[in-house]
C-alpha cells in the first residue's frame, strides 16, 4: 500500500518526519521541510506501508518546465531498505501516478548509497533507471565525500584520530584568539549574523570561482530547518573571518556550507569551525558527521586538492556513492531536458561546500 500527500496533510507529514529521523538512511533533504527551502519547487511525499507500518518514504521536488511539463527530483531519496525490490515497485507505482498528474518528463534520484552496493544497482536497473555519467563532483549532490564515524567515540578519542596537522591547526586557531559563536535556526537570528555569513560567502565565491545562492535562500534554510540547522561564525578580535552552516537529521550531521575571509587565513578559523561542529554533533548524539563533497581521486595538481586535503585531515572515511540515476517517463522530451541541464551546468561554475 502506498499514498501520496502534500504539506497540508499534517498527520502524514508528522509520520514521515518521525520515520526519516529514525531510519538509518534518513537524510535532511528527505524531510518535508526541504520543500519549504526549495521555494521554486512543489513538494510531494510518498509513503509505503506493510501491515500498517511505514517501510519507505520519499520526498519529491517538482519543478515546472516549458509547455506544462515537469521535472521530478528525489534528493538523497528514498528512505528505505534500498535492496528491497518489492518496496521499490510500490514507490515506482506512486511515482508513475504522480508523473501522470504533473506531466512529468523524468525523475532524478541520487541516494547516498555506497557505490559497491550491487544489489541496489540491480534494483535500479530492473526498474528501468539509467545511471548518469559524471565527474563525481558535478552531480546535483556530491558523489564523493568524507564521513566521520562518531558512534561510541568521545571528544578526546575522536580528536586524537585527526591528522597531526589538523590537531595543530585547531590549537593554533585557539591560541591566536579565534572564537566561534553558534546561532540556531530555532531562534531569531540577528540580521548582522546573516549579513556577515553572506559577505564571507561572496568573498569565498569570488576567490574560488564558484556559484553562491542569494541571501534569502540562507535565511529560508535556517528558518525551515529550525533546530536542525545552525550558522557558526568564527571571530578574531570581534571581526567575522569565517563561517559555516551545519545541519542535522536524526543521528547524522552535515557540513553544508562554508566560507572565509581573505584576511587572517593563517589563524586557521576553518579548522576550529569544523571541530566545533563535530563537537556539536557528538553532543546531539550523532553517529555520523558528513563533510560533503570532495573531488574523486584528485591529484596534487587538481585545483580542488586543497579542499580534499583539508577534509581528509579530520580522518573521515573517503566514501563514494552510487551517483545520479534517471527514469524517463517521456524519453524524447527527457533527452532535450538533459541537454538543457548539461548546458546550464557547463556555463555555471561548480558549487562547493
Amino acid at each position: 500500500m502506498w499514498k501520496v500527500y502534500d504539506r497540508s496533510n499534517g498527520s502524514a507529514i508528522l509520520e514521515m518526519e518521525e520515520f526519516v529521523r529514525a531510519h538509518k538512511k534518513g537524510h535532511f533533504m528527505q524531510m518535508p521541510y526541504w520543500g519549504d527551502v526549495k521555494m521554486f519547487w512543489k513538494w510531494r511525499g510518498i509513503s509505503v506501508y506493510r501491515q500498517g507500518r511505514m517501510v519507505a518514504a520519499m520526498g519529491i521536488l517538482i519543478r515546472p518546465l516549458p509547455l506544462g511539463f515537469h521535472l521530478l527530483y528525489a534528493p538523497r531519496g528514498p528512505v528505505c531498505d534500498r535492496n528491497d525490490f518489492s518496496v521499490w515497485q510500490e514507490l515506482m507505482e506512486a511515482l508513475k501516478q504522480m508523473a501522470k498528474e504533473h506531466r512529468a518528463i523524468l525523475v532524478y534520484m541520487d541516494p547516498d548509497e555506497l557505490d559497491e552496493n550491487d544489489a541496489f544497482r540491480l534494483c535500479m536497473k530492473r526498474l528501468g533507471f539509467r545511471e548518469q555519467e559524471d565527474d563525481g563532483f558535478g552531480n546535483v549532490q556530491p558523489q564523493y565525500v568524507f564521513r566521520l564515524d562518531l558512534s561510541g567515540g568521545s571528544e578526546e578519542s575522536i580528536f586524537k584520530a585527526f591528522g597531526a596537522k589538523t590537531r595543530y591547526n585547531i590549537g593554533l586557531a585557539q591560541r591566536k584568539g579565534v572564537s566561534v559563536q553558534e546561532y540556531s535556526g530555532a531562534v531569531q537570528i540577528p540580521d548582522f549574523v546573516f549579513e556577515s555569513f553572506y559577505s564571507l560567502m561572496k568573498t569565498t565565491g569570488k576567490r574560488d570561482r564558484f556559484y553562491i545562492r542569494d541571501l534569502p535562500y540562507f535565511r529560508g534554510l535556517l528558518h525551515a530547518l529550525q533546530d536542525d540547522a545552525r550558522i557558526l561564525v568564527a571571530y578574531l578580535r570581534g571581526q567575522p573571518i569565517a563561517a559555516a552552516i551545519e545541519v542535522f537529521c536524526g543521528k547524522k550531521a552535515w557540513y553544508l556550507y562554508g566560507a572565509s575571509a581573505n584576511e587572517h587565513r593563517n589563524a586557521m578559523p576553518n579548522y576550529l569551525l569544523q571541530w566545533t561542529m563535530i563537537k556539536r554533533a557528538i553532543a546531539r548524539g550523532c553517529e555520523l558527521y558528513d563533510f560533503r563533497g570532495v573531488p574523486g581521486n584528485p591529484s596534487e595538481q587538481d585545483p580542488l586538492y586543497g579542499l580534499y586535503r583539508f577534509k581528509k585531515g579530520f580522518s573521515g572515511a573517503y566514501t563514494k556513492f552510487s551517483g545520479l540515476f534517471a527514469y524517463q517517463f517521456r524519453p524524447v522530451w527527457s533527452s532535450l531536458v538533459k541537454i538543457a541541464i548539461a548546458l546550464r551546468r557547463k556555463l555555471r561554475p561548480k558549487t562547493r561546500a
